[in-house]
C-alpha cells in the first residue's frame, strides 16, 4: 500500500491536524515505513499459530504468595522523622485536637 499525499490529506482532515510542509513530508515518510513494516510482517507464514495474550510475562505473573519476615534494618528508619525501632511514627491527621 502506498501512502499518497491525498491519503495524508484525508487523514489530517479526519484527525484535525494542520501540518506545515516539513511536518507533512516527515509524517508521509513515517507512515510509509509503518505500512511497509506491517506488509513485511504479513509475509510471514503464521497459519496455525495462536495469537499471544501478552508480549512477555506480565508483572507479578504467578508469583508464589508466601509470608515473609519484615525488614527491621536500621537503614529502613534512618530517614524517618520518628521511629521506635519497629514502626515509623507519623503525626495524626484528620483529627482535630
Amino acid at each position: 500500500m502506498k501512502i499518497t499525499p491525498s491519503l495524508l490529506d484525508s487523514l489530517c482532515e479526519l484527525s484535525r491536524l494542520e501540518l506545515d510542509t516539513e511536518e507533512r513530508e516527515a509524517l508521509l515518510k513515517d507512515l510509509q515505513r509503518i505500512v511497509d513494516f506491517v506488509e513485511k510482517i504479513n509475509e510471514l507464514p503464521l497459519e496455525g499459530i495462536e495469537p499471544m495474550r501478552f508480549v512477555g510475562r506480565p508483572a507479578g505473573y504467578l508469583r508464589e504468595d508466601e509470608p515473609q519476615e519484615p525488614d527491621h534494618s536500621p537503614l529502613l528508619f534512618q530517614n524517618a522523622p520518628k521511629a521506635d525501632g519497629l514502626y515509623i511514627r507519623v503525626p495524626k491527621f484528620g483529627v482535630k485536637e
